[in-house]
């Protein structure tokens, strides 16, 4: 009886030593897996933050893990930044890393309150000349956040032709807009019809390119000036 009870003891304790053995095992591979840092990164698609903008704002540089940088994203740890919407993150045998960047969209500076806004409405200190500048104030909080919605469906190419944005309300129409080009031109727009000064171009290279004011609020037409 006594050779039995040893044999098991024996084995309970073979059992032991081997779940222990495991366990630094795969507490000395994590640790490898950690050892492993990033050789260089690619950042894509960023237009208003550069390169090291955007490594700054996820919080990575030459020491981050090649390994587990992609799971940390993933859960949202380092996405704190207000121009950063969303990123994606590829690697590659040669501990390349490839940062796929989606921007909110820059639609305007306030200058009334001193903020650059995008497109979700969140309010950033951010300095680009090529953004048109809000110039007076809006006067109820409905129509700034309808404005903020439409001016978030015009795309970027036509936003950086829009030099100042003047709330332009008349006795009819409280959603009314007036829009000083960068080309000298003028255009007086209501919020329902915002989307069509993506047509902006278009419409010029039709009356040739002639100097005015393009009416998009009532009707769609151009008066050159005399």
């Amino acid at each position: 009886m006594n050779k039995k009870r040893k044999k098991r003891k024996r084995l309970k304790i073979k059992s032991v030593l081997i779940f222990i053995l495991v366990l630094i095992g795969i507490a000395l591979l994590g640790y490898a897996v950690t050892l492993i840092k990033v050789r260089s990164y690619y950042v894509k698609n960023n237009i208003y933050l550069t390169d090291e903008e955007v490594l700054k704002e996820l919080k990575l540089d030459d020491k981050s893990s090649f390994l587990l940088t992609n799971s940390i994203v993933e859960k949202g740890i380092i996405r704190k930044s207000k121009l950063i919407k969303d990123i994606k993150i590829k690697r590659n045998i040669d501990l390349e890393m490839t940062i796929e960047v989606e921007e909110y969209k820059v639609l305007f500076y306030d200058n009334n309150i001193k903020k650059t806004i995008l497109e979700n409405g969140n309010e950033i200190d951010y300095d680009d000349s090529d953004i048109p500048v809000l110039m007076n104030k809006i006067d109820t909080e409905d129509v700034y956040k309808y404005f903020v919605k439409k001016m978030g469906k015009v795309n970027k190419d036509t936003l950086n032709m829009i030099s100042e944005i003047t709330y332009s309300p008349n006795g009819i129409d409280k959603e009314r807009f007036l829009l000083s080009m960068n080309d000298g031109n003028y255009v007086y727009v209501t919020l329902t019809k915002l989307s069509k000064i993506n047509d902006y171009k278009s419409i010029i290279n039709s009356v040739e390119n002639k100097k005015g004011i393009l009416y998009l609020d009532y009707g769609n037409y151009f008066v050159p000036k005399e």
